[in-house]
């Protein structure tokens, strides 16, 4: 049933086109389909093209930094967003305010209890085992926040040191304030076809950064073109390992195989993975990895990392191959095997279509967090 309309405060530090925005694009759809009235606070950085796409799923934009700049130093940061969020809740009354929780992600929640909100949600989009002040999230779960949750099992786990749990009425009641929410992302009708290219070309979509580990896949190039020198690289996405990863490329005499296609607007990734044969995540580190049921989705065979998230991802051998990152020939092995045998890779391509259909669709998730709103407001 939907409800009355209600505001719901979507905080997040900025609203670049990042896996973390467009999981919260989907949050903000969610929303909004569920009877509730979004409002978007972003204090910092900001691309126009996704300030466009959360207009266009229904929510308002208030832009605490219209220049998209970051206060310098501790105090001037502190004052800005408690004048920000101050003007917000007076302005919008939210019934609850949901944080994005990334850098500054608990002073934020701090200043929102401060100011009165509410309830708050939190959302870590990353890996706890990298946060080494794991006592921060469990005291703002106990004492602040009224739901805390992770888009991982592996994530929730080694935040609060319990077993993980998806969202549960039951276990809510008893007084447990964390759980897992998968990510989410649009499934096709039905899988689309495979590539009739002669050259297998090896895909990734990624911010380029050292975490997502594209260096990797560039360090093991060598090992696959001499095995199978048609094998075509292409690579979507901006950051500011670039120029080293195009200068790797180039000192180990490989820079032809490679295309670099740069960062492209959600509307756009469709048909770049139809170009894609293989999609490699090579992460070191992910707290869910977006990018692998994306495509998986379009039902491309995908090799990761077994690492945190992607190992909940990526059934190994089933819906792809799942590499151990500390194996130096591990990930040229699997990628080599999946060109081996294209029969496989379009196997688990049709595999992860309907594993992705049946978990991490973006109609199961509407559905939880309309049923986790409707236990908060």
């Amino acid at each position: 049933m939907i409800k009355v309309s209600k505001n719901v405060l979507v905080a997040i530090p900025c609203l670049m086109l990042g896996g973390t925005e467009y999981q919260t694009l989907n949050l903000v759809r969610a929303l909004s389909q569920s009877g509730y009235s979004p409002i978007v606070l972003c204090y910092f950085e900001h691309d126009s093209r996704m300030v466009d796409y959360m207009r266009d799923v229904g929510a308002k934009v208030i832009l605490m930094s219209p220049e998209g700049k970051r206060p310098r130093g501790l105090k001037r940061t502190f004052q800005a967003l408690w004048n920000g969020f101050r003007d917000a809740i007076r302005t919008f009354h939210p019934e609850i305010v949901h944080v994005q929780y990334m850098a500054p992600g608990s002073l934020a929640i701090i200043l929102f209890k401060l100011l009165g909100a509410r309830r708050i949600i939190a959302t870590a989009h990353v890996p706890g085992h990298i946060y080494t002040r794991k006592w921060v999230p469990q005291l703002l779960s106990r004492y602040v926040c009224d739901l805390f949750l992770c888009v991982s099992r592996s994530s929730e786990e080694a935040f609060f040191d319990s077993e993980a749990s998806f969202f549960d009425l039951q276990l809510y009641r008893n007084g447990r304030r964390h759980f897992t929410l998968y990510n989410c992302t649009d499934i096709p009708d039905r899988p689309e076809s495979f590539s009739d290219a002669p050259a297998v070309c090896i895909g990734v979509v990624s911010r380029l950064s050292k975490e997502k580990g594209i260096d990797r896949l560039i360090k093991s190039a060598p090992a696959i073109l001499s095995r199978y020198p048609d094998t075509r690289f292409l690579i979507v996405g901006d950051g500011a390992e670039k120029p080293v990863l195009e200068t790797m490329s180039k000192s180990l005499g490989i820079a032809d195989a490679f295309e670099w296609s740069g960062l492209q607007p959600k509307e756009m990734l469709p048909q770049f993975y139809r170009r894609m044969d293989i999609v490699a995540v090579p992460s070191r580190f992910e707290g869910f990895g977006l990018t692998a049921i994306e495509a998986m989705s379009h039902a491309r065979s995908v090799v990761a990392s077994n690492v945190d998230g992607l190992s909940e991802v990526v059934e190994d051998g089933l819906t792809g191959v799942l590499f151990d990152p500390e194996s130096p020939d591990a990930l040229t092995d699997s990628i080599n095997y999946l060109i081996e045998f294209p029969d496989k890779r379009d196997q688990m391509g049709t595999e992860g279509y309907s594993r992705v259909k049946a978990l991490f669709s973006y109609n199961i998730y509407q559905k939880t967090i309309s049923d986790i709103y409707s236990h908060l407001s």
